[in-house]
């Protein structure tokens, strides 16, 4: 029961980094390697910018490793099921929580650079 309940949060934490990767492989196609990708705007301004596989990549490099983390800490040797239950609802949280945020920050960046007109075409 506690092993299914574990590999439950693995899927759910597969699902997040698939979408994570979707949206980074797209726009990775659209922005150009020497633009500089927004990553902290104030409304329509940005206030901070890095290169595009910084900006891109950062966020589901720290995903994953917190996923890892989560994963191993939820075939801890011992775990009763109530633990189990609760790494899987922090698991089940933070997942789709990380690939929104990505997404909204991604989002945002063509959003910038399209009105900047630094994006290729869609492909």
């Amino acid at each position: 029961m506690i092993r299914a309940i574990s590999i439950g949060g693995d899927v759910l934490w597969i699902l997040a980094l698939a979408l994570m990767a979707s949206f980074t492989l797209a726009a990775w196609k659209r922005i150009p390697a020497a633009a500089g990708v927004p990553v902290l705007w104030k409304a329509a301004v940005p206030l901070a910018r890095a290169p595009r596989w910084a900006a891109l990549l950062a966020l589901p490099l720290v995903a994953f490793a917190i996923g890892a983390w989560l994963q191993v800490e939820s075939r801890e040797p011992g775990r009763d099921l109530t633990g189990a239950l609760i790494v899987l609802g922090v698991r089940a949280t933070l997942a789709p929580l990380f690939a929104i945020l990505h997404l909204g920050r991604v989002q945002k960046a063509l959003t910038l650079l399209e009105a900047e007109g630094a994006l290729g075409p869609p492909r």
